[in-house]
């Protein structure tokens, strides 16, 4: 028998690229246990895609979100939908967290209809950071009627258990990454001829931040320290891939984008820097990762954000910001570089240091890349969802969990 699994998205996860869009679309494309089968809901269709056609898609025009109203029409869009689909799926994946989905685990226990919600980024969607919001504890009351939470993060999980949740209902699963796709270039003459095709400088150490440039990403920091290094070093240069715009992220604050770019104006390094935009292309943005020697990402606050894997498995020096969710995935001086958050002369010194020690660089790298196929494989990653998924089925329903089992070892 075969276990089928609706992935409940925002309703308007088509007029936006999001990290679990993006993610999944990884995951759906590359999913080859063929005993579980995906699917996206379209609450406005009332239907259901699989998972693979729902995501493959591209934006043709602006990003778009949706106004409070629209959420509020999409509760009882959504509730009617899963219930004229009903018997069309066994299981619901829920991605996003909003009164509809937290209204949603209710409606899924009362009809035993196994549901989980996935945790993906610190002070946005753990506990703690629900029960600051308003009317956080009836938010969290919801949130503890699903059947199972999957965290990306270690320390999102310890945050669930830390307030209330069982243990066999948080399960910790980090993300996975395409290492056939980001992968280091294989000499010296790839980087060289990648530098050349995107018009990069060809012996600067190249510093590459991957996400929206926004205040969360520490963006600001990044620029800061970048100026800071190149008071001391003329030879970096900054490659800033991602939204830049609002009309390529709504939550874009523009004005906070165009006073760091006259900063870098200001300190005459506007030569230096490059502001790529959303690159929807993984195979460009690949070539990017492995045009660059260093991944710099100094967030105030993340989940566990792909793009940093991306870097790690592409051969990058990753830098980040000492936060509680990268502790069991950047080890000090091993694997990459952790600084202080905030720390724009911490961030200084440590791009300056690596681009001056080339033999420390690349130990760093070759660490990194090492990391990621060791702890952040597709394979281990779907095998260990799987058996998450047949656990709840099994949980809620009490049977037919044996045969799946049996099923998907012969697969393997």
């Amino acid at each position: 028998m075969t276990l089928r699994v609706l992935h409940v998205f925002a309703p308007n996860y088509r007029l936006r690229f999001t990290g679990p869009v993006i993610q999944w679309r990884y995951y759906f494309n590359n999913w080859s246990d063929t005993g579980i089968k995906h699917f996206v809901l379209d609450a406005t269709a009332k239907s259901i895609l699989p998972g693979k056609d729902a995501l493959n898609f591209e934006l043709t025009g602006a990003h778009k979100v949706l106004r409070q109203s629209d959420r509020a029409t999409w509760i009882i869009a959504l509730i009617h939908s899963l219930t004229q689909l009903q018997g069309t799926y066994d299981l619901l994946h829920v991605h996003i967290l909003w009164w509809g989905s937290l209204l949603l685990s209710v409606w899924a226990k009362h009809l035993h209809i196994p549901i989980i919600y996935e945790s993906v980024l610190l002070d946005s969607d753990n506990p703690s950071s629900i029960l600051r919001e308003r009317f956080g504890k009836l938010k969290l009351h919801l949130l503890r009627q699903y059947t199972g939470i999957l965290a990306i993060s270690d320390f999102l999980a310890e945050d669930y258990l830390n307030n209330g949740f069982r243990s066999d209902q948080v399960h910790l699963l980090p993300n996975s990454v395409d290492t056939e796709l980001f992968h280091p270039s294989v000499s010296n003459s790839e980087k060289a001829n990648l530098r050349e095709k995107y018009q990069l400088p060809s012996e600067s150490t190249i510093l590459l931040f991957v996400g929206s440039l926004i205040y969360r990403k520490g963006f600001d920091i990044l620029v800061k320290g970048f100026i800071s290094a190149c008071l001391r070093c003329p030879d970096l240069f900054l490659l800033a891939v991602g939204p830049a715009k609002a009309a390529e992220n709504p939550s874009l604050d523009e004005v906070f984008i165009s006073n760091l770019i006259q900063e870098i104006s200001d300190n005459n390094l506007r030569n230096r820097v490059r502001f790529t935009g959303l690159i929807q292309n993984r195979e460009k943005l690949a070539e990017l990762y492995r045009s660059a020697d260093l991944f710099v990402l100094p967030s105030r606050n993340e989940g566990l954000p792909s793009v940093l894997l991306e870097g790690m498995a592409s051969g990058l020096v990753p830098v980040v910001t000492d936060l509680p969710v990268l502790r069991n995935v950047i080890n000090q001086g091993v694997n990459g570089i952790k600084v202080p958050v905030d720390d724009v002369q911490a961030l200084s010194d440590t791009i300056l240091q690596l681009s001056r020690d080339t033999e420390f660089q690349t130990e760093l790298a070759k660490n990194a890349r090492k990391t990621i196929l060791s702890q952040h494989g597709f394979e281990s990653w779907q095998q260990d969802l799987s058996e998450y998924y047949y656990a709840l089925k099994h949980k809620v329903t009490g049977n037919g969990i044996e045969d799946k089992q049996v099923d998907r070892r012969i697969q393997t």
